[in-house]
């Protein structure tokens, strides 16, 4: 399975996910302001994230959707999506976030004495690996609780997956060609209608 088969099939996981993630708040932008334009400027700062968690995403997402015959997630911007998107989510949503990207910088600092984003990129890939199957260990025959970094990784595809695929390049790799609809709704004008009779 390639990988855009392989997201598409995790995307529709995603919508039956995203039913237990707090929905977003709604995100307000001032008339004629193109939010899509915003995330593109070369001074784009981050506003909820910090540096080094923009860095870590960045990386990570990159790892999860890579550059291969399509764009990747880093040119689909999607940590500059994910930013705005959580600096309207709920608190709990926030906290959600904070703590898997943290627990993929804990995993790299127990196992390879370094923050996730300096890790070379076998490193990366180990970590990930580690992340990306549900699993526990056993010690003299007691079993430990699941892994719990799955459940975190699982939190960070779902968003990354999220936002790549609600992206121009995203949704061009599902089939759309780049068009809008064109022309205003005008609704029923039949006057026999009881809608438009309640107007008259």
């Amino acid at each position: 399975m390639n990988r855009r088969d392989l997201f598409r099939t995790t995307l529709v996981a995603t919508i039956g996910a995203a039913a237990s993630v707090p929905p977003a708040a709604a995100i307000e932008f001032p008339a004629n302001q193109d939010a899509s334009k915003d995330l593109e400027r070369p001074d784009w700062k981050p506003q909820f994230l910090d540096d080094h968690q923009n860095e870590t995403l960045i990386t990570l997402s990159d790892l999860i959707i890579p550059e291969t015959d399509t764009p990747g997630a880093k040119a689909a911007l999607v940590n500059r999506f994910l930013d705005l998107l959580m600096s309207a989510e709920t608190a709990e949503t926030q906290r959600a976030f904070f703590a898997a990207l943290a627990y993929v910088d804990g995993l790299g600092m127990e196992q390879f004495k370094s923050a996730f984003v300096y890790l070379s990129s076998d490193q990366q890939k180990n970590i990930l690996e580690q992340l990306a199957y549900p699993h526990t260990h056993e010690r003299w025959g007691e079993q430990e609780p699941a892994f719990a970094g799955y459940a975190h990784f699982e939190k960070l595809k779902t968003w990354i997956v999220g936002a790549y695929y609600s992206s121009p390049i995203g949704l061009k790799e599902l089939g759309w060609d780049g068009s809008f609809p064109h022309g205003a709704f005008t609704g029923c004008e039949h006057s026999d209608h009881p809608e438009t009779a309640m107007q008259d």
